[in-house]
């Protein structure tokens, strides 16, 4: 939104000096460059604005009536260490300008001056003020990227299981994650080791269904030797490499019984005997279970053992199906889009983009395989895809048969239980979201474009996006804002 960003870009000033003359002027030639001014004459005044205010840069005389102006300096390094503060003084000496710079001012500007010389000095503060900006929005993204190392999303399902991860993930408490399949739970267990004080040590998954039951204990415990016919040398098992890190046991409701009992045990004494071996060697693991049912039903149903799934199950993670979170979609199918066009080289000059309806569609669909099946399906897109022409509807097609759109975007959940009124809001927003995500995706984040294949006007587009606290970025992704 252009507005936001002339917005984001204006540089707060504060202008403190005891001679009005010279603050009237420094403010009317501020201003002008575009800078917003706020002025003050007494050192007390000016600490108490900047509490409230919070200027970038700050142009402080170093002889005031009540303050001196080194403690200013000090004081405000203390409200904010990236303000820039410019010292004014009529006693431009070696030692008072060295002392300025040593307390942290960023430079100094002795009187008289010139309004030329003014411009360049506080012009070159500004650009570092925004160089400032500008690392700090890099580095948000970049947490926001990392945060889950790899899960792609902004929905308040996702932002309320990022706040739990990175909650849990500094403890060694087990973990013991819930989902569909193709919700992306490795990628959690992942992002749980790798915001752990473990980090730098190994991360070792181990597919239990992947696995013969007659395999699958010497690939956890390892063997010695001689062990049963085959096993020709010593091998180390899976927990015993794991150990310093982070073990990772998916589906582990496809874990044999009798084995399932052998893990209490390793997780309860912390030390593993390998296949055919009679030493006890202890481990140093922290363990993440997962699986792709209902744990209790497991456990009900005698395929979990119910004192294995307490040993697990100390803190419990739920990862939300696609379906749950449909404002992730766009986001999600872009990211696809934009990797699989890379790695094909299918962008040509201009880039692969989805039409509104394909957008809608995908929007729309339930995705019984949630992100593995919208990965797929983007993958496919990408390989049939003809550069620099538009993906549309009839080009997409899931696993599981033609994706259905009706006239509307995603049909919004009803909960019956709330009053008529309060779930109609609920519907119209969930609505509103999702329609104006999917729009402005498909249009690069062009308002101008989206309204007009919306026929609707920009004003109605940017009080939604203010509504829902949305705001667009380039590359047309919405997202929260701070996110």
């Amino acid at each position: 939104m252009e507005e936001n960003r002339e917005a984001e870009a204006v540089v707060r000033v504060l202008v403190v000096d005891d001679e009005e003359l010279l603050v009237r002027s420094c403010a009317r030639i501020l201003e002008h460059e575009g800078f917003e001014v706020r002025t003050v004459s007494r050192g007390r005044d000016a600490l108490e604005l900047a509490a409230r205010y919070r200027p970038e840069i700050v142009l402080t005389d170093l002889m005031l009536p009540d303050l001196d102006g080194l403690e200013i300096l000090r004081e405000l390094r203390r409200l904010d260490p990236e303000v820039l503060v410019i010292m004014i003084t009529g006693f431009a000496t070696v030692e008072s300008s060295v002392a300025a710079i040593k307390a942290g001012a960023y430079d100094y500007i002795p009187k008289p001056f010139t309004a030329t010389q003014l411009q360049i000095l506080v012009g070159r503060a500004a650009r570092q003020i925004k160089l400032q900006r500008d690392n700090r929005r890099l580095r948000d993204q970049l947490r926001e990227r990392n945060l889950l190392h790899g899960v792609i999303g902004s929905s308040e399902p996702m932002r309320r299981l990022s706040e739990l991860v990175q909650r849990v993930a500094p403890t060694d408490a087990s973990v013991f994650i819930t989902g569909e399949s193709g919700t992306g739970k490795e990628l959690i267990a992942r992002a749980l080791h790798d915001q752990s004080r473990r980090s730098k040590g190994p991360f070792v998954a181990v597919n239990c269904a992947a696995f013969p039951d007659s395999l699958l204990e010497s690939e956890l415990f390892g063997h010695e030797k001689g062990a049963f016919t085959g096993a020709e040398e010593t091998r180390r098992g899976l927990m015993e490499i794991a150990s310093g890190g982070t073990f990772f046991l998916d589906e582990i409701s496809e874990m044999p019984l009798d084995l399932q009992a052998k893990l209490l045990r390793v997780l309860q004494e912390r030390k593993i005997r390998r296949v055919g071996g009679k030493d006890e060697i202890p481990i140093d693991i922290r363990v993440i279970a997962a699986t792709n049912r209902d744990p209790e039903e497991l456990v009900g149903g005698g395929i979990l053992r119910q004192d294995l799934f307490f040993r697990l199950n100390v803190i419990p993670l739920r990862v939300p199906p696609l379906r749950e979170r449909r404002d992730d979609i766009p986001r999600l199918a872009l990211h696809f889009l934009r990797m699989f066009a890379e790695q094909y080289d299918r962008d040509g000059e201009l880039p692969l983009r989805l039409s509104p309806e394909s957008m809608a569609a995908l929007m729309a669909y339930d995705w019984p395989g949630n992100v593995r099946e919208l990965r797929n399906l983007m993958e496919r897109a990408v390989s049939l895809a003809v550069p620099g022409e538009e993906i549309r509807l009839g080009d997409l097609a899931s696993e599981y048969g033609e994706l259905a759109v009706g006239p509307g975007v995603a049909t919004p959940t009803v909960d019956i239980r709330k009053p008529f009124h309060e779930a109609k809001e609920e519907a119209i927003e969930s609505f509103e979201r999702a329609y104006l995500t999917a729009l402005l995706e498909a249009h690069g984040g062009n308002i101008s474009l989206a309204a007009r294949e919306a026929g609707i006007d920009r004003k109605t587009i940017h009080r939604l996006l203010n509504k829902y606290g949305l705001r667009v970025r380039v590359e047309g992704v919405v997202a929260l804002q701070g996110s």
